[in-house]
């Protein structure tokens, strides 16, 4: 007796979709339920459906809003979520991560590469793909710990994402601007890009 899951496939472009959903459905114990191709239709979805688990890209219709439906999706079903991208710079992952994905793989891997992280991900693992197969997943643990953000940085990242400017985070925190500049630029150079505009653009 085959145990299945449930998918809800959510991705704006209809050849990838398609392409998501013939590789998906011919796992007998992984299961089709839903398509979306916006933020909206994919909650409303996940509200109805209670999916067991979501595949979702970081960019949707033009902007990084993959990251916030991935977060709302699991408040509101609880799905796991595998994140599946082109976008694989480590503030982008970190973000995912953040979002609570369960995880991410990228564009550029292999059919068996994005089978095999759907399957890991349905028995409760984590794993980064990154590049074109198998050998190439990393527990997302693993990559958490390799770029030693705390807890505080992770929080300040998140409300700078957010849009939040050093005053407002420390408002938000009460600590003072000059100890989020600190962390600011800790988180940076731990993300190896140069200033805050990095974190934000919207392109590969």
């Amino acid at each position: 007796m085959v145990t299945t899951t449930t998918v809800l496939l959510v991705e704006d472009h209809p050849v990838v979709l398609r392409g998501m959903r013939a590789l998906t459905e011919e796992q007998e114990d992984l299961d089709v339920v839903g398509e979306a191709t916006t933020a909206s239709e994919a909650v409303e979805l996940a509200r109805t459906l209670h999916p067991d688990l979501t595949v979702l890209p970081v960019r949707l219709g033009g902007t990084h809003s993959g990251v916030e439906l991935c977060r709302t999706i699991k408040t509101v079903c609880g799905s796991r979520v595998v994140v599946f991208t082109s976008f694989t710079r480590s503030v982008d992952i970190q973000l995912a991560l953040l979002a609570g994905a369960d995880a991410l793989v990228s564009k550029t891997a292999s059919t068996q590469a994005f089978i095999a992280a759907l399957h890991q991900v349905t028995v409760g693992g984590q794993t980064l793909v990154l590049g074109h197969d198998v050998a190439s997943s990393m527990p997302a643990s693993q990559f958490a710990g390799s770029q030693a953000l705390t807890d505080r940085e992770r929080e300040i990242l998140q409300l700078v994402i957010d849009g939040l400017t050093n005053p407002a985070v420390a408002a938000r925190l009460t600590i003072e601007v000059s100890t989020v500049k600190t962390h600011v630029r800790s988180i940076l150079r731990k993300l190896g890009v140069e200033n805050r505009r990095d974190l934000l653009r919207d392109e590969d």
